[in-house]
This record gives structure tokens, sequence and C-alpha cells, in this order.
């Protein structure tokens, strides 16, 4: 099933529909629950291999940057959407699945992962995107299934709503499971104020997000859905943070190089500035690691 992108007609989605999790009953001589299915490492997919002719048919989503890297090379990551209900998790996927208007949501019913490629600083890489938290189970496979997706992510996706305070102090203790879980593993973490465009309605401060977001040692950005704003700059920011973990220093500074030409003269000033008076100024320092938060080129 195909779904053309109001960004370029000719090009087309494979999108994937609902995935099942796997059955515990599937193997009765196995050991039960996620941890006896293990999950693969960076670049690898709980449902594709390295090689898979079927990864080159996907649609590109280009990130304005340089041309495609001529190597052919195709990356493949499992990004998991974590977050109460009503916050957002399942528009913010459907605006990377390129599903727009009421028709495109209805024709797309019951699906809860979705594959696109992106060009981002001149590489292709493929993202999975598995907005899967809340599927549909019976009521006795709840905590098995969110630990499923607790382990099988190359990068995961914390939202909370900015008009729900409950959701913010969700997200948080999102983020201790996932510490207690995968404590041993760099893997990207995104925490994502959804709904930035209810202004009158917010409950929870910029500076909250961006506090917790120092203390849990992980990246912040606020996003609104309905306005499409920070939507691609959220998981362009996802390719970045999974490749800065990835790749060699030398690499990812080539890519740096790359991403600084489309910075401003004042943003590449304040920057400069920031890190010289950071120098000498504790206090300082921490008010600069808070701002790099927001910087989801940067670890």
């Amino acid at each position: 099933m195909t779904l053309n992108t109001e960004r370029d007609a000719k090009e087309t989605l494979r999108r994937r529909a609902s995935t099942p999790i796997p059955s515990r009953t599937r193997d009765p001589g196995c050991e039960s629950g996620p941890r006896a299915l293990g999950h693969p490492a960076l670049g690898h997919s709980a449902s594709y291999q390295p090689g898979d002719p079927t990864v080159r048919s996907r649609a590109h989503w280009s990130s304005d940057s340089e041309d495609s890297d001529s190597s052919g090379s195709e990356c493949l990551y499992r990004v998991v959407l974590l977050g109460d209900h009503g916050v957002g998790k399942s528009s913010l996927a459907g605006i990377f699945a390129g599903i727009v208007g009421e028709k495109d949501a209805n024709d797309h019913l019951g699906e809860d992962t979705y594959e696109r490629t992106l060009t981002v600083d001149g590489e292709e890489t493929t993202l999975i995107v598995m907005d899967t938290w809340e599927t549909e189970k019976q009521e006795e496979d709840e905590k098995w299934v969110q630990d499923y997706c607790m382990q099988v992510g190359n990068a995961y996706v914390i939202v909370y709503s900015i008009t729900d305070r409950s959701s913010f102090e969700s997200a948080s203790e999102l983020r201790i499971q996932l510490r207690r879980m995968r404590q041993a593993e760099n893997i990207p973490i995104i925490l994502v104020g959804n709904k930035s465009d209810l202004v009158r309605c917010r409950e929870v401060a910029v500076e909250e997000g961006r506090a917790c977001a120092v203390v849990f040692d992980c990246k912040f950005i606020e996003t609104s859905a309905s306005l499409h704003h920070n939507v691609h700059e959220l998981f362009e920011g996802i390719v970045r943070q999974i490749r800065l973990r990835r790749d060699s220093k030398e690499t990812n500074e080539r890519r740096r190089s790359i991403y600084k030409r489309k910075e401003s003269i004042t943003k590449k000033a304040r920057r400069f500035l920031d890190r010289l008076v950071a120098r000498n100024n504790k206090k300082m320092a921490l008010k600069v690691r808070s701002k790099s938060c927001h910087d989801l080129s940067v670890l």
C-alpha cells in the first residue's frame, strides 16, 4: 500500500501496517516475555535485515542538506514513541508518515508502524517509527507489551503535552524506566513537549522541560503536531543523535561542518560567547548545558 505525499506527488511512501507484537505462546519451550527475545543492535530491525532488497523502495524525506551519499549504503533504525494517551504520539507519527487530512487518516486506521527514508546531512537513513505503546491488547498482556517496547528501540521519543502536567510527570517516570532497563546502552532519548501552539492552556513551562532533560541526560524539543512545527526537526534530530553514538569522531565532525554551514552568523556568535563565558563560570556552564539540550545535532 502506498501513499503519495504533498511534498512530491511522484514520490510514494511504503508504509507498514500494524506490526504484530511477538507472541509469548509461539514457542512454549522458551522463556516468556521480551527478555527471551532480546533486541537487535543499532542498525538492525526486528523485521528487516541489512541488505533486504525491499528497503530500497522507500520514499525519501530530505532535510535540504547536500546531495545524498553516493555510496548507496542505508541504515535502518527503530524509533519508539512513548507517552500518555492523548499527548499527540499518533499525530507526530502520522506527520512523519506523510498522512495529511482526514481521508488519509481514515484510510490507514489501525496502522501503528511507519517507515520512511530521510536524507540528513547528505546521507540516507531509514527510520521505522513505532506507535505501539498503546496498541489494543488484552489487559493481562499490557505490562509485557510495554516492556517489549522498552527493549526493541534504537532511539526513544518520550512525548508529553504542555497542557497536561500529569503527562509531563509520566514522561519523567518513563525516562527512569528506560534508564533501568537500558542502563548499559548509549541510546538516544528525546523528551518532546507537544501542543506548543496551545499557549493559553500551557501547564508546563519550557524551562521545566529543559530542566527535566538536563537532569535525565536527554535531549528536549517542543513541537506542535497541529501546526507541523518542529516535527521534521525532531525526526532529523533523531537521525543525528543515532549517528553521533554510532560513528567515529571524524565522521561526525564532517557532518557537523555541513550542519554548521546552515547556521546564521548570530547563532554562531552566540554559541562562541556561551562557550567563552562557561569556562570560568559554573552556573553559566549549567545554563549552556541547558541550552545544548535543544541542539539535536550534538551529544
